[in-house]
């Protein structure tokens, strides 16, 4: 999915349904937390994000449940 982070962000309530990372769908929080890490990198959409840097923040998700 090839979005803008600053719209997606905007409208989070109605997009984050949209996302979604190997086959699965995200969370709000999820899609969330990945889109603020994209901007606060600089990048202007989400095909900017690699599938590492994606799996990085969708892990630490995990390990604070812990």
């Amino acid at each position: 999915m090839n979005a803008s982070i600053k719209g997606a962000l905007a409208d989070i309530n109605r997009s984050y349904g949209a996302f979604t990372h190997k086959g699965n769908y995200l969370t709000k929080e999820q899609v969330k937390k990945i889109l603020e890490y994209g901007l606060s990198k600089g990048y202007k959409t989400t095909d900017e994000l690699s599938d590492d840097e994606v799996d990085n923040i969708l892990k630490k998700g995990k390990d604070r449940r812990k």
